[in-house]
């Protein structure tokens, strides 16, 4: 079994902080990127659990389409599109994300969420 790892990209570096803390507190080791191209490289040269982005990543891709494009090359990842946007549940569905996340929404709602779709083993044999 591969360890539980999340790719984070986003690119405020505030935001980028407040959801890695986040992450990991919750025992999910975290590496952020800041554009959707510099995650592309990452995926191809490491195995991730878990893809959380950012919809809108200024300039270049945005995080839909880096979704789409990882439910192409890594169909078993799982993946959160989070947003502002009041529309993000809809493209999260259009871009087949397994979740989606309005960044106003309580940090205690995304944990669930990623607990739920990447649950932490503990095996201590």
């Amino acid at each position: 079994m591969t360890a539980t790892k999340v790719l984070l990209v986003e690119d405020d570096t505030e935001q980028a902080a407040l959801w890695s803390q986040m992450l990991e507190r919750s025992g999910y080791p975290v590496q952020i990127v800041a554009d959707a191209e510099n995650a592309q490289v990452q995926l191809s040269a490491e195995p991730f659990t878990l893809l959380m982005s950012d919809w809108d990543l200024g300039g270049g891709m945005n995080g839909d389409a880096l979704i789409a494009w990882v439910k192409v090359q890594l169909p078993e990842m799982k993946t959160i599109l989070f947003s502002n946007h009041p529309k993000v549940n809809e493209i999260a569905v259009e871009c087949g994300a397994d979740a989606a996340f309005r960044k106003d929404e309580s940090i205690a709602k995304l944990r669930m969420q990623v607990m739920t779709l990447v649950p932490l083993h503990n095996d201590l044999a």
